[in-house]
């Protein structure tokens, strides 16, 4: 799985072996809406991880959500022993902020569905994150009510 900023951090650093000042990349988060069973929504912060092949969420997310189970998938991470997760399809869109509101209908992303850790909710891979950057082109402002 991915490493948190808890996970990356430099306790100390020789000055002599090491030439180079060290560089850490930011960690880069968005929320997404996920449908739940009942017509409600979740609202699910994500990871935004470019290196990732396959979108991951915590299994705990889902349990009210009908999520069709398309099978099993091995995640390898960078840390420890592969894990086996659910492989399912959630109704996600982008959240929207503000004044906003995003009037595109869900789309289906896939999910690998296991453990993670506990400050994370879900990672999205590159190629969900740009679908859902396109779903954002649907973001309008939320309509006002005047009373006169």
């Amino acid at each position: 799985m991915a490493l948190t900023s808890q996970d990356a951090f430099v306790d100390k650093v020789d000055p002599t072996v090491c030439k180079q000042p060290l560089q850490l990349s930011e960690l880069r988060n968005c929320n997404a809406l996920m449908k739940t069973v009942c017509g409600d929504v979740k609202s699910v912060r994500c990871l935004k991880d470019s290196g990732a092949q396959i979108s991951v969420i915590q299994k705990d997310l889902i349990k009210d959500v009908d999520a069709q189970v398309l099978g099993t998938v091995t995640i390898k991470g960078v840390i420890g022993l592969p894990a086996e997760a659910a492989l399912v399809t959630l109704k996600i869109k982008p959240a929207s902020f503000d004044d906003l509101q995003n009037i595109a209908p869900y789309i289906d992303l896939c999910f690998a569905a296991c453990e993670i850790t506990p400050d994370l909710e879900a990672i999205l891979c590159a190629a969900d994150l740009e679908m859902l950057e396109d779903v954002s082109a649907y973001n309008v402002p939320k309509p006002t009510v005047s009373l006169r």
